[in-house]
């Protein structure tokens, strides 16, 4: 199972994790292009490009913020960090470098900053992307330059009570229009788990489970990729590149559990737990064709992913006056994934036209045993099959730039448990996805007003019919009945002299959310699930401003996001909209020397996202910055969350059971990291990937 047992309870407001906007330094003025609209702006804003925001990286103080990683931490509208990124609002990102999907989101750790021209950030994604995907980040680098031999090597240490590192290797040669590559990595350490988690679960008895869990994981992760791509002129390119990989993760957990019964004491149970997971190959392939016929645009993916991963866990509970239990499972997992896609460019009227198609066609299987005699094993399969279609039209009126698209799906869901099909789990879905985007100009406020309908499909680790032992008063398992959710969203988005701003909402039906259901037969044990409630609301509001004071670039960034949603919990209609705000004061300041220093603050308020109230939480990190021999050579070191305070505590609500986490981990880090890079050079390599979202699930 791929479901890890005591981290279900970590907050489900990630979404609010740091957010940061970009710093830069004015020069004069440059000309954008606003689509077909030529704007003279200062470069040191944050600008409207059509619904999309777009943050210069290029001549500004972000070109020394080390990696693509510290980039996109000081872009606005992204949250999270090291690959973990999400957008306000919005979820996680389809991230493309130079239009190459990242597959690998260690990647963008191998991506020096000086080599950045700027990153836009989509947070309406149009019909040519995925119904599923929900905002797009693409990163553009500078133009290539030289031949030969180039490459980037990379140590980054890491201290977090434990210690960890992350080596990488990145070697390219280019020669006339050849390029071929290879890049290897390698992520290893410990890390600790410290949570105290509350259950308080609601039958004929009411339960309450007060659990202190600790411990640490060793994990190591080895990844290699290595490919080619290959340039026939300026009009043709084709290339291909092939990836695997091997994780091993290691788990020594022990804790106590205090139960109560009807608040009279009723049992103290002493916990040792063991997990290990294995995940060997992880094959990943990917073949590009890219191309322009006179006015004809042609772009053409194709990949392949096929990846075995195998869990156990050894859970032990000791009980003081009841029968000891020891539970042991095991779980053998394989997905595979096959996609296509084609789309077709042609310069249309004041616009232009792009249209084409995407096949997607994967499958998820899971062995599962368990001792338990609360529990069943399962063999269960999930086949699905994505057949898509799409139009998308841009065009220029005077000021007003105008796009229009659709999106049709096909989607065909089979779901088999121990070998025979379940028909009443098996579903067929057709849909239509409209989206629409209106931007302008009036004087120098850029505005943009747009509509995008998508879809939110569960995971497969959802859909999985495995059943996960928790506790013997509760257990954890997937919902093959879910349904998708459906999204309308309507953003208005704008950007004047040196501020910007975005105001979103959304209206989501059939949201999936946390909740329970009786398990056994006399009803005292809870299953926790995902399933699909009626509807919920959602706004969000985003607003930022940058400034130069010699030295020092300040910047300041506000958001708020606010749910509405009720739902049955204990017997009563229960509404959950507190909002949930954040406050961001990030510093950039250019020493002597050259050297760069990163002062950030945040401050986070409690309030609640989806079915949950996650507590306040804040954060002040620290970073320095320094290149050499004209940035081939960097160090920096960081001190992240210096007083230990950016945890945060949740209260997950559903039906049956309450469940309050509070992390207790240490979440102050301090990070070396040595980069050495030469002569660099852009990719030629062009795949975009096709399913891109289609892997995510997985």
């Amino acid at each position: 199972m791929k479901r890890n047992l005591m981290l279900f309870f970590l907050p489900l407001a990630a979404f609010l994790s740091a957010v940061k906007s970009n710093a830069q330094t004015p020069e004069d003025s440059v000309t954008y292009m606003l689509d077909e609209v030529i704007v003279k702006v200062d470069p040191s804003l944050t600008t409207l490009k059509g619904n999309a925001l777009l943050t210069r990286v290029s001549g500004t103080q972000l070109e020394h913020a080390g990696t693509a990683n510290d980039v996109l931490k000081q872009v606005p509208m992204v949250l999270g960090e090291n690959g973990n990124f999400e957008v306000f609002g919005k979820g996680a990102p389809a991230i493309y470098v130079n239009g190459r999907i990242v597959e690998d989101l260690s990647e963008l750790s191998q991506i020096n900053s000086a080599n950045i021209k700027n990153v836009e950030v989509i947070t309406s994604p149009g019909a040519k992307y995925d119904a599923s995907v929900k905002a797009v980040i693409n990163i553009r680098t500078k133009a290539p330059q030289g031949d030969g031999f180039s490459g980037t090597l990379r140590a980054q240490a890491t201290l977090q009570k434990y210690f960890r590192t992350l080596d990488q290797i990145n070697l390219k040669y280019r020669t006339g229009g050849l390029e071929a590559f290879a890049n290897f990595g390698y992520l290893g350490g410990k890390f600790e788990t410290n949570n105290s988690i509350d259950y308080l679960t609601r039958s004929s008895v009411i339960w309450n489970q007060k659990i202190s869990m600790y411990g640490h994981s060793n994990s190591s992760d080895f990844y290699g990729k290595a490919g080619f791509s290959y340039m026939f002129n300026s009009n043709h390119s084709i290339g291909a590149y092939y990836s695997n990989g091997f994780t091993d993760i290691h788990g020594d957990f022990s804790g106590t559990t205090s139960v109560w019964a009807n608040d009279i004491p009723f049992d103290k149970i002493s916990i040792e737990a063991e997990n290990h997971k294995k995940q060997l190959p992880k094959h990943h392939a990917n073949l590009y064709y890219n191309g322009r016929a006179g006015k004809w645009g042609v772009d053409f993916n194709m990949d392949y992913m096929w990846r075995k991963d195998r869990s156990s866990l050894t859970n032990n509970e000791l009980s003081q006056n009841y029968d000891d239990n020891l539970v042991t499972s095991l779980s053998n997992n394989h997905s595979s994934l096959f996609a296509e896609k084609l789309i077709f460019s042609y310069p249309f009227w004041n616009g232009g036209i792009e249209f084409g198609e995407e096949y997607t066609s994967s499958r998820f299987s899971t062995d599962y045993s368990i001792s338990s005699s609360l529990v069943r094993g399962t063999d269960t399969r999930v086949d699905e099959n994505n057949i898509a279609g799409f139009v998308e039209l841009g065009q220029q009126f005077g000021m007003w730039s105008v796009s229009a698209g659709v999106r049709y799906e096909h989607v065909k869901f089979k779901y088999m448990e121990n070998g025979h099909n379940r028909d009443d789990m098996t579903h067929t879905y057709n849909n239509i996805f409209p989206s629409l985007s209106v931007s302008t100009m009036f004087n120098r406020v850029q505005m943009a007003l747009s509509y995008t309908n998508k879809i939110q499909r569960p995971s497969y680790d959802d859909l999985d019919g495995a059943i996960d032992y928790i506790n013997r008063f509760t257990l954890e398992g997937g919902n093959p009945y879910l349904k998708p959710a459906n999204i309308h969203n309507i953003q208005l988005s704008g950007a004047w002299s040196r501020f910007f701003g975005q105001l979103s909402y959304s209206y989501i039906k059939n949201p999936i959310l946390h909740s329970t259901i009786p398990y056994s037969e006399d009803g005292e044990v809870k299953l926790i699930i995902k399933k699909n409630f009626p509807k919920m609301q959602k706004l969000e509001a985003f607003i930022g401003s940058q400034f130069q004071l010699g030295i020092w670039q300040p910047k300041v960034n506000l958001g708020i996001i606010k749910h509405w949603f009720t739902f049955d919990y204990d017997g009563h209609k229960t509404s959950l909209d507190n909002p949930i705000g954040l406050v961001q004061w990030q510093n950039a300041i250019h020493l002597p020397a050259d050297i760069w220093l990163n002062v950030d603050l945040q401050w986070k308020s409690a309030g609640n996202g989806e079915n949950a109230k996650v507590s306040a939480s804040s954060y002040f990190n620290a970073k320095l910055y320094k290149a050499f021999f004209n940035n081939q050579f960097s160090i920096s070191f960081e001190a992240n969350d210096i007083f230990n305070k950016n945890r945060e505590n949740s209260t997950l609500y559903s039906h049956d059971v309450t469940v309050t986490n509070r992390d207790l981990a240490t979440s102050r880090a301090f990070i070396l990291t040595l980069q050495y890079s030469f002569n660099t050079s852009r990719d030629r390599y062009k795949g975009r990937g096709a399913g891109v979202e289609e892997l995510n699930r997985f």
